[in-house]
């Protein structure tokens, strides 16, 4: 996809645009079935039997195309980051779901937008190694849970990231870096 059309104002969210971003995006999710058989990973070859046929590509053209005809629609980008982080693509998924729990708390929508979301972003987050994310994406879910209990997750998570950083707190960390900011 070119920059050109990552730039492009949105088409608007008309019946007939919701229609066509619907079909898009069954397209799109027509490609990804071949290499992402439902309820599981796919195998390493098919991955990257899938990115070396291009098929990515028209993935994220075909879901590009659909996030600007419907732009305030969260399933959207929600799907393609769950796509792409069971293709590997952790970088990209982390931007994608990022964008759409965006999108869901502009537009009320409590669903894409909750502790369970923001678990998942910290997950993606986590396999993208970008610790300062993981951490935010906790705090979000801890706020929003209000004793629901995902407690039991959230110190998986943080375990996770003790572990990987051989860092006892590393939620103190971020802590003592954003106090060295200036006000």
């Amino acid at each position: 996809m070119s920059n050109a059309a990552n730039t492009q104002e949105p088409e608007g969210a008309g019946p007939a645009a919701a229609a066509e971003a619907q079909r898009l995006v069954g397209e799109a999710d027509e490609l990804l079935a071949a290499a992402l058989p439902p309820g599981q990973w796919p195998s390493s070859e098919a991955s990257e039997r899938f990115l070396a046929e291009g098929n990515l590509d028209q993935v994220l053209a075909l879901y590009g195309r659909a996030m600007r005809l419907d732009s305030e629609e969260p399933a959207y980008p929600w799907n393609l980051a769950s796509a792409v982080n069971r293709l590997g693509l952790n970088d990209l998924a982390f931007g994608f779901m990022a964008r759409a729990i965006h999108l869901a708390d502009a537009g009320g929508e409590g669903e894409w937008s909750g502790p369970d979301a923001y678990l998942a972003l910290a997950e993606v987050a986590l396999d993208a190694d970008e610790i300062d994310s993981t951490l935010t994406a906790l705090a979000h879910a801890r706020a929003l849970d209000e004793g629901n209990g995902r407690e039991a997750e959230i110190r998986d998570l943080l375990q996770q990231i003790r572990d990987r950083q051989h860092d006892p707190q590393p939620q103190a960390s971020l802590a003592n870096l954003l106090e060295q900011l200036p006000a």
